[in-house]
């Protein structure tokens, strides 16, 4: 349980400071070119606990899976192909999905699906190394 809780924290602090980088830095340019395809920061930002809430739901799952269908195998390996499979079921199609619905340009779904893939590598590598038990 304890190691369970520790991935779960670390995987929600590293999904929250990307999530961060990736929209509030990084991709700002092209959300100012469609300025109607977003709410304005201040009822962002009165609706975050929202948004904080299911990443946290997000990183437990993650963390949850991840311990749940490990092998005795090196852990960063199997932490990339664990976070490749979890792009393919997340954000791949998520993008793809928000691609079709909203008036946003294709560059910025590519965008969406390399910074998430990034994400989740990175979460997919620290869960990993927090559940090594250097079984392998």
């Amino acid at each position: 349980m304890k190691k369970f809780v520790l991935a779960t924290v670390a995987a929600y602090i590293v999904l929250m400071a990307t999530d961060y980088l990736v929209h509030s830095v990084l991709l700002m340019s092209d959300y100012a070119a469609i300025p109607a395809s977003h709410r304005t920061t201040e009822a962002i930002m009165h609706r975050f606990w929202i948004m904080a809430i299911g990443q946290l739901f997000f990183a437990a799952a993650f963390a949850c899976i991840y311990q749940r269908g490990m092998e005795a195998k090196p852990w960063l390996p199997q932490g990339i192909r664990y976070a490749i499979l979890a792009t393919f079921l997340t954000v791949v199609p998520y993008s793809l999905g928000e691609y079709v619905v909203y008036l946003v340009p294709y560059q910025l779904a590519i965008k969406w699906m390399v910074a998430g893939a990034i994400q989740l590598a990175l979460m997919g590598m620290i869960v990993a190394a927090i559940f090594n038990d250097q079984r392998a």
